[in-house]
């Protein structure tokens, strides 16, 4: 199987899982609380569809690719950290700066895990190139 398809369904994968283990079980009540007034009653869930796909599409051309053949994957969990606290710092502290009553807490606690969680699928990702080498 071609390296970047690998590397897309392993960070997709990761991304899925940490992503519902988060909003699911972890952090759903915190931002039903703080988001309580500005949640749909009737969810979308094709904008998801949307981030996800190109989200993980840039993972792996940004941070995946450049280290397919390191030893090691403190680079991709360092350049995985970069581009989430990136991506998630721009989503998060444009709404905060634009959006009446979006809440600052919930910014920083979904622009932490932004960064986490970009690092651990970028890993994920990589490792599944890693291990077919």
């Amino acid at each position: 199987m071609n390296k970047s398809i690998r590397a897309y369904l392993g960070a997709l994968l990761g991304f899925l899982l940490l992503d519902a283990v988060w909003l699911g079980l972890i952090a759903k009540d915190s931002y039903i609380e703080a988001m309580e007034g500005l949640m749909r009653t009737d969810v979308r869930i094709w904008p998801w569809i949307v981030f996800y796909g190109l989200y993980c599409m840039a993972i792996v051309y940004l941070v995946i690719r450049p280290n397919y053949q390191a030893a090691q994957g403190k680079n991709v969990l360092l350049g995985g950290a970069v581009l989430g606290a990136a991506a998630y710092g721009a989503y998060n502290m444009t709404n905060y700066a634009l959006l009446a009553g979006w809440p600052l807490g919930i910014s920083l606690q979904d622009w932490a895990w932004g960064t986490v969680v970009t690092s651990l699928s970028s890993y994920c990702g990589w490792r599944l190139v890693r291990t077919a080498l």
